[in-house]
């Protein structure tokens, strides 16, 4: 290498295939959505998504959309079983085990 050429130069571009892809999570704030590139040989990058059309943008959307409403629906229903599991317990829990030790529970 000269001195005057700059190291960068030596980097080649990778060629890689694949397609953009919507990363969705249910996270404790709320769902979560990140763009994200699928490659073919399995690698996930964050990459921006690109929509070469309107069309393919627009559908896109629409499938993301889907997805979140799937992931908001399996919130609910998570939340609606840890309420009921939690009612379940509440009322197992009977008014004498709340009071407190009583004169029979004392050591001697």
């Amino acid at each position: 290498m000269r001195d005057d050429q700059n190291p960068a130069d030596d980097i080649k571009p990778e060629q890689i295939s694949g397609r953009s892809i919507f990363i969705v999570e249910t996270t404790a704030g709320g769902i979560q959505v990140q763009t994200g590139f699928l490659a073919e040989d399995g690698r996930v990058m964050q990459l921006p998504a690109i929509f070469p059309t309107q069309e393919y943008a627009l559908s896109q959307i629409d499938e993301l959309r889907n997805v979140v409403i799937q992931h908001f629906a399996q919130a609910a229903q998570v939340g609606s079983q840890v309420i009921a599991q939690a009612k379940k317990v509440a009322s197992s829990i009977s008014a004498s085990d709340l009071e407190g030790p009583s004169p029979e529970d004392t050591i001697q």
